[in-house]
């Protein structure tokens, strides 16, 4: 059987075919490699010797080099190559220009030599290889303006012209590698040494090469290191042999990104595709072009690094005079600027002084901006932007610049760029906004224009419309990047915004609902709010108006905002707001929002941080708010606050307080200074209380029986734990009803001292009452708000006095010690005198006693008793026991007592001066000299009764005595002088008895048998002195001679026919006394003169 591994007779004839064709293939080769060695060994016996080689060679590094050069090189020799067999080799060579400057020099140049000429004796090479090869640019001969075959008449780039030198090119490269010249050109490690002017610093070809394809095909490969950086190179053109046009053209280069950025700049990687065919005559020529770069990176100095990747597709087509841009899209962050458009030389307009200038015009329907400062989302938008770029005057204008972000919302405006060699360029731009959403401007700010005021706007400001807004950045050439802050010249803008909001900074909520300005110059931002309003998280809402946030110099950290706005709004909303940082006032006055009753207007004041990292405890803030019907919900600094009205001021080192308010259920002014801070001002409570009778009652009822009418007090708490207290007594009544002095309302008078609380105790230290006439100084202490004692180093209540006082609360009462020089007793005696119950009704039911010790007590009428001894106890009107003892200034001893006990009292006055009691007591001023014994007695609760009798006195100028003797009574013709024909003196009459009958009951006193009798005058009497009204109804009879007339009335028959009883004369006159007891109307009957006694009675008034 045939083997597996055999092999058909037909594969074998197949094999044994190629196999011989390898083998000719062999031979053939080995043949050459014979004949190219037998060419090298003939030229080195040849005459072709090293000094032709050299020459040739010389000659095709001059043609090679394509400028007027001297070439040398060194040794030459032939040797093998592996491309071209036969290799001419030259090492050292230099090239220097016609002057003798050095313009290059490699280490070797290796020429690629044809073998079959060469076996002739001829050099003809095939290609050429530079390797280590050093150029000098400065040396290379100038090539003039190489672009002025590609300009028009204007001077512009013509596109046309532009594109036929790109192809022109091509075909010289193709016809410098024909089939009959070099084919091949090799370079490797090759520099360039530039100026210092040049873009680059250092040019490295690696490897390059440039090969002939085809007939008509050429090839070139690079890879080259400039600045670091590799660029590689591939590219082929083909050449139409028929037409002699370049039917294909494809180049594609690539420069991959570096590490270093040059000018605020690092370039990413860049690739450049680059493809064409050149028309005939019916056909246009056509240059696409593409480019790519990524990874681009802008440094912005203190503005950040700005990514940038961009893509150009354009195209350049013969007979358009322009480079069509079919897609130009900038990609930075994350916005992306795709646009389409053209750009070629402006038709020349034929106006005077219109420089040439090339024209633009680039749309787009579908760009987007998401700045990376933004929190926004990226904004689609529609754009055009056109202008023209003037060459002379190296100007980019853009005239029209339109963006549309939504219908009806469009920015508008020109810029124009001028750019000036070594300088930075000049700028102005001017953006015109109409009703526009705040989210589309802010996306739409441009980032160069007006830095911090964007970043501010970006960062702080939501939602809302730009009704109108406007924006011009204007700098010239070499202004930008001088580091000197644009000015308020160069930079400026306002927006006008309605219902946006924008956020202060701290914790403070923002401002919603906003409609203001915002307006900034240079590095300024001022914002302008005309209303807003603020939406606490608690969901209280405080109003906003008339308020601006203005930065100075956003460029300088630390940035700080002044916020000043006026707010409205309840207070629990106000106090919320007060709370936030950075102000946070209400961390001092421990009270919560919820706390806080009423409604608040005011004015906010503040430094806010625009940054992080600013000390707040270093910025100035100011709270000034009016408050009404402000109520709190809980003791502060123990006080109970309602109904406040007033304002309050509050900054970083303390708050003011004014306020009228209901202080405990008190109306009360309050001046209130608290420190917030250690040097802060002394703390500070000055209030002004105006209590009347009812607060007064309820807040210190133990006042109540000194002290009636409203009264306005002033209390100062600055600093320590005393407040020092004032008070205007002026429409309030005074009484001490003890001292029996009152001052009564509108007399001026005030009251000052220091006030110090532990627990219920209050002290009143330097206490000081003074009026004009009157002062009392001394110390009080009050229990829970009633007098517990007193102690008073000086009492001055009328004029001349010098006393001091003590009062002890003993029990339910009060103990009262009265000791000193000398005492005014009038106010006391006119109280005591007038009437008992009338005196007292205003002391309250607590329990007095009085002890005094009194060297001297002045009385009515310059009366004056010295060595008083008084004892006094009682309660309201009911006196419970009364022993005075005093010598008159007679030398007579005066004694009065009022005791009580077992359910009644009695009262006893006795005096060997009756005269003098009377005129200290003010109740008769024209006696003189007697003696007196008043006994009254009675129950406690009912009148007291008993008699008065005094002996042995005078009655001095006794008005009414006078006239009841010198009276003509009406109806008469004859007064009682005449009837009794005499001349009765009554200047001076002695009486040797006075006697009556007392009543005495609540507001009444009555008289009863009333007798006063003399040798000369006598009197009785009766009646009621005084009602509960203070009128008078008293009767009686005046009898001159009365000592003859008492004769008869003694005896018997004659007494009781004549006298009419043992106290009735015979002779006289019946008077009645009625009216006001203050000023009574005196009566006498003339009938009474002739009338028989025993018949008098009946015509005596009744």
């Amino acid at each position: 059987m045939p083997s597996a591994c055999r092999v058909p007779p037909l594969g074998q004839a197949a094999i044994g075919r190629g196999f011989r064709i390898l083998a000719r293939i062999g031979v053939g080769l080995a043949v050459l490699v014979a004949l190219a060695a037998a060419a090298v060994y003939l030229v080195g016996i040849s005459g072709v010797g090293s000094e032709r080689l050299r020459a040739e060679a010389e000659l095709a590094v001059e043609k090679l080099a394509g400028v007027d050069v001297n070439a040398e090189v060194g040794p030459a020799r032939i040797t093998l190559d592996g491309s071209s067999f036969v290799a001419l080799q030259v090492s050292d060579v230099s090239l220097k220009t016609a002057d003798g400057k050095p313009m290059a020099d490699a280490g070797r140049v290796r020429f690629g030599v044809r073998l079959i000429p060469l076996l002739w004796g001829e050099v003809r090479l095939s290609s050429a290889k530079i390797s280590d090869a050093r150029i000098v640019m400065a040396a290379m001969p100038s090539q003039g303006d190489w672009a002025a075959g590609l300009r028009n008449a204007e001077g512009l780039v013509d596109p046309d012209k532009l594109i036929g030198a790109v192809f022109a090119n091509i075909n010289l490269a193709l016809d410098a590698i024909r089939e009959d010249s070099l084919r091949r050109i090799d370079l490797s490690n090759v520099e360039f040494v530039l100026t210092d002017q040049a873009p680059v610093r250092s040019v490295r070809i690696a490897d390059a090469r440039v090969t002939q394809s085809g007939s008509g095909g050429l090839k070139i490969s690079a890879d080259t290191d400039i600045d670091g950086r590799a660029l590689t190179l591939a590219a082929s053109a083909t050449r139409d042999a028929a037409t002699g046009r370049i039917a294909a053209l494809d180049a594609n280069m690539r420069l991959a990104g570096g590490d270093d950025a040059a000018q605020g700049m690092k370039l990413g990687a860049v690739s450049l595709k680059l493809s064409g065919a050149q028309g005939a005559s019916t056909n246009t020529s056509r240059l696409v072009v593409s480019l790519s770069s990524a990874g681009s990176v802008i440094d912005l100095g203190p503005r950040g690094l700005l990514p940038a990747d961009v893509d150009l597709d354009a195209t350049l087509a013969s007979g358009t005079n322009k480079v069509a841009v079919d897609r130009l899209r900038m990609k930075t962050g994350r916005s992306t600027f795709d646009f389409v458009g053209s750009v070629g030389p402006r038709p020349a307009s034929g106006t005077a002084g219109d420089e040439p200038a090339y024209r633009y015009d680039l749309t787009s329907d579908g760009s987007t901006l998401a700045p990376s400062e933004s929190p926004d989302p990226a904004l689609t938008f529609l754009a055009r932007i056109a202008g023209v770029y003037k060459v002379a005057s190296q100007t980019l204008v853009a005239d029209q610049i339109a963006v549309r972000s939504a219908p009806g919302s469009d920015v508008e405006g020109t810029a124009t760029v001028a750019f000036v060699d070594g300088k930075a360029p000049g700028i102005s731009v001017a953006l015109n906004v109409h009703d526009m959403l705040v989210s589309h401007v802010k996306q739409l700010w441009p980032w160069f224009s007006a830095h911090n005021a964007r970043l501010w706007v970006l960062q702080n400001l939501f939602g809302g419309r730009v009704v109108d807004a406007s924006l011009q950045f204007r700098v010239v050439p070499g202004r930008l990047g001088n580091g000197v802050p644009l000015s308020a010249d160069e930079v400026f803008g306002r927006f006008q915004i309605e219902g946006s909001r924008f956020d202060t900074a701290g914790r403070i909520p923002p401002v919603r609902d906003a409609v203001g300005v915002v307006d900034f110059r240079g590095n300024d931002v001022d914002i302008a709010l005309s209303s807003g309003t603020v939406y606490m998280p608690s969901g209280r809402t405080v109003e906003a108006h008339n308020g601006t946030l203005s930065v100075k110099e956003a460029n300088h950290p630390p940035v700080i905002g002044s916020l000043d706005i006026d707010v409205a709004g309840d207070a629990p909303a106000i106090a919320e707001l007060a709370s936030y940082e950075p102000i946070n006032a209400m961390r001092h006055v421990g009270l919560a929002p919820e706390d806080l009753s009423g409604t608040v207007s005011g004015h906010v004041k503040a430094d806010i941080p625009l940054q992080s990292g600013v000390d707040s405890s270093k910025l100035n803030w100011l709270v000034a708010l009016d408050y009404k019907g402000l109520s709190l919900a809980k003791p502060f600094e123990g006080q109970t606050v309602t109904d406040a009205d007033g304002s309050i001021t509050v900054e970083p080192t303390k708050a003011v307080i004014s306020a009228k308010a209901q202080l405990n259920g008190i109306p009360a002014e309050l001046d209130l200074v608290e420190p917030l801070e250690d040097n802060g001002p002394a703390r500070s409570r000055k209030v002004a209380l105006v209590l009347d009778d009812k607060t007064r009652a309820t807040a210190m009822p133990g006042l109540a029986p000194l002290l009636a009418g409203t009264i306005k007090v002033a209390v100062d708490k600055s600093g320590g734990s005393a407040q020092s207290v004032s008070a205007d007594l002026t429409n309030a009544r005074l009484d001490i009803p003890w001292a029996g002095w009152s001052k009564g309302a509108g007399i001026p008078a005030s009251v000052n001292f220091n006030m110090t609380k532990t627990g219920d105790t209050t002290t009143l230290s330097d206490f000081d009452l003074s009026g004009k006439t009157f002062s009392i100084g001394g110390n009080v202490v009050l229990v829970n708000g009633a007098l517990s004692s007193a102690r008073f180093s000086k009492v001055t209540l009328n004029r001349g006095d010098d006393v001091a006082v003590s009062v002890k609360r003993s029990g339910k009462g009060y103990a009262v010690d009265v000791r000193g020089n000398a005492l005014d007793a009038r106010s006391l005696i006119k109280q005591f005198t007038s009437d008992v119950d009338t005196a007292t009704k205003a002391t309250g039911t607590d329990a007095i006693t009085v002890s005094a010790n009194i060297d001297s007590l002045t009385g009515f009428h310059d009366e004056k008793l010295s060595n008083l001894q008084l004892d006094y106890s009682g309660a309201g009107s009911k006196v419970n026991g009364l022993n005075v003892s005093a010598v008159a200034s007679s030398g007579a001893g005066i004694a009065i007592s009022n005791t009580a006990g077992g359910g009644r009292r009695a009262l006893s006055v006795k005096s060997t001066d009756a005269g003098a009691v009377l005129r200290f007591l003010n109740i008769y001023e024209h006696m003189e000299g007697g003696s007196i014994t008043l006994a009254l007695s009675g129950a406690s609760d009912g009148p007291m009764r008993g008699q008065v009798d005094t002996s042995n006195f005078f009655v001095v100028n006794e008005p009414k005595l006078a006239s009841i003797v010198s009276t003509t009574p009406a109806g008469d013709k004859r007064s009682l002088n005449e009837a009794v024909k005499g001349n009765l003196d009554t200047s001076r009459v002695k009486f040797e008895r006075g006697f009556a009958e007392i009543d005495k009951g609540t507001g009444y006193l009555k008289l009863a048998n009333g007798v006063l009798r003399g040798p000369r005058i006598g009197t009785t009497f009766q009646g009621t002195l005084y009602d509960e009204n203070n009128n008078m109804d008293m009767t009686g009879t005046f009898m001159p001679a009365y000592g003859v007339n008492r004769i008869f009335g003694e005896l018997p028959l004659v007494g009781a026919l004549l006298g009419n009883g043992r106290d009735r004369g015979l002779i006289g006159v019946t008077y009645r006394l009625k009216g006001n007891a203050n000023k009574p109307n005196l009566d006498i009957n003339p009938l009474s003169v002739i009338a028989p006694g025993i018949f008098r009675s009946i015509f005596e008034f009744r």
